[in-house]
């Protein structure tokens, strides 16, 4: 029973593990998918590439490949 606690634990602790944001590196003032303006509050995250529309398409398609 204990073994099996444990593994549902790593299981759901790699579920939500989260790679830490590098806010040096500076973010695109344009999506390099569809040219389309990325909003000065996103850009402010750093490491921005995609604009919200292009980065949700991003997310559904990892999200059906996994």
């Amino acid at each position: 029973m204990s073994k099996k606690f444990d593994e549902a634990q790593l299981n759901q602790l790699n579920q939500v593990k989260v790679i830490p944001r590098d806010y040096s590196i500076p973010s695109l003032s344009e999506c390099e998918e569809c040219g389309n303006e990325i909003p000065q509050e996103r850009q402010a995250l750093g490491a921005v590439t995609l604009c919200v529309d292009c980065k949700s398409i991003a997310e559904q398609r990892a999200r059906q490949y996994r």
